[in-house]
Formats: C-alpha cells, structure tokens, sequence
C-alpha cells in the first residue's frame, strides 16, 4: 500500500518546511507522532526524541519513539532487505533491521532540519564521520507481528509488520514504535545512529492538533502489556512462515500464537 503524506508548514521556518515537504516520503506509520506522553503516562514529548533527551540528558536514547496503537500497520520506508531480526525481551522486543540504498535515503534527508538544542537533541552519534560512513539501516522494534523474515526484499510502502508493545514497551502508557536509522546495525548508547527526524517529519508535542493530543491522552489511560511467550534471541520467524515444527519441537501455531497475542489491562489514572 501506498500512501502520502499531508503537507504540514507552521510556524518561522514556513518557506524552508515548505520545500522541505516537496520531496516524497513513506512514513514507518501514517500520520507519524511522536510519543506526547512517556513509559509512565506523563506529558513528555521531547521523551520520545533522539538524542540525551533523558533522566536530564544523563541518558540517551536511540531512536525516535512514534505513537502507534499495538496493531497498527508498520511500512517499509524504502526498497530494501531484511538483514536481521530478533527478540530482545528485556529491550527492543520483536525488532528487525532493513538494509536500504544510502543514495535513496540521503534523497529523502530534511536539509533544513535541525534538533532542538534545549532538549539536549542530536543529529548524530559522535562516532559518525561523514566521509567514511554510510547511513543505510532501518531499525523497527517492540512489533507484535512480523510479515517478513531475513533475506526478503520488500517495496516501500509494503507493510511488512504490525505495531506492538514488546520487550520493554510492555506496561507502557505511551505504544509506540521505536524508530532509528543507523550507519552499524549494533551500537551501545547514541553509537552509531543518527536523528531518524533528519529524513523523516515526524509531527512533534507543539503541532498535533487537540484531536490527536485527545486520541494519545485516552491511550495514556491503559497499561499496555504483551503476553512475553517468545524466545529470548528467535531469529527468523520463516520458521513459522514455512509452517515447520519448532526446534523446540512445539507445533508453528503455539509459537505464532505466543508472538501475536497483545493484551491491554485498564487502569484507573489518579
């Protein structure tokens, strides 16, 4: 499925926004977001940023976190292939990692995008050397269901997954997609990854609109956990896509039913 996005310019940068809108992209979700409240249902959306964006700056954070309801449709942002996958049950859950031409995503880089300062953003990794470096993964993580399996090539704008609040998502206030674009596909802290804002306009606390504040605020109102019945370390779900017997020996469906069965418990909000 193909899909475009809505032309957004406010504000002082309206002319430089405006070019910047000009150039096509396919976003991770539709109408992407970043979290408006964080993990523990407070309003925090500088939270969900790149960058030494928490505990005051003395912890960073990878990627961008993208407001997604578990189950929601996740995109392919560009053609590429799925080189890794795998759950991190104490981390990024159910997560795997596209490999994509670096020409076409240094096409679709916002070149008047710059972080915001005062929430202790940043653009890139401090390893990053421009010269010698590539920006060419795609990381998706805390998904509910994967479409692909390592080795597929995919089109952008497939959908090759499903949102979800796994690995450390699970008891959250805010479901999300963890977002990151990275030139290494392993990297301790801010290692090796840059801003995804760079490339992608993801609509920040100050311009949603009160519908979409609405829509997150009632979401804040559940604690979001997933049923943990995956393997720590499963690699490849074409297991379950080739309909084999698990190598545990447990039949595909127990294991597949493991993977997709998300769970909501309400809550009452003091």
């Amino acid at each position: 499925m193909m899909f475009s996005r809505k032309n957004i310019s406010s504000g002082k940068n309206i002319e430089n926004e405006e070019e910047d809108d000009k150039i096509f992209r396919i976003n991770p979700v539709k109408n992407p977001q970043v979290t408006y409240y964080n993990f523990r249902g407070e309003v925090y959306p500088d939270w969900a940023k790149f960058g030494l964006t928490r505990s005051n700056g003395a912890r960073g954070h990878q990627g961008i976190d993208i407001f997604a309801l578990p189950g929601s449709d996740v995109y392919a942002v560009l053609d590429g292939k799925i080189v890794d996958m795998y759950v991190d049950k104490t981390g990024y859950g159910l997560n795997f990692y596209l490999e994509v031409d670096p020409k076409e995503l240094e096409k679709i880089k916002r070149k008047n995008y710059k972080p915001k300062e005062s929430a202790r953003e940043w653009a890139y990794s401090p390893n990053y050397d421009p010269n010698t470096m590539q920006v060419k993964y795609i990381r998706y993580c805390h998904l509910s269901e994967v479409n692909v399996k390592i080795g597929d090539t995919v089109k952008a704008g497939q959908v090759i997954a499903k949102s979800g609040t796994t690995g450390n998502a699970s008891g959250t206030h805010a479901p999300h997609l963890h977002f990151e674009i990275a030139f290494e596909m392993r990297g301790k802290g801010l290692i090796n990854r840059v801003d995804p804002e760079m490339y992608f306009k993801i609509k920040n606390g100050d311009k949603m609109t009160k519908q979409e504040i609405n829509v997150q605020t009632e979401a804040a109102k559940t604690e979001w956990f997933e049923t943990k019945g995956y393997d720590t370390g499963f690699r490849d779900k074409s297991i379950f896509l080739d309909k084999k017997t698990n190598p545990d020996g447990s039949k595909v469906e127990e294991n597949l039913n493991k993977i997709n069965n998300l769970k909501s418990r309400k809550i009452r909000k003091k």
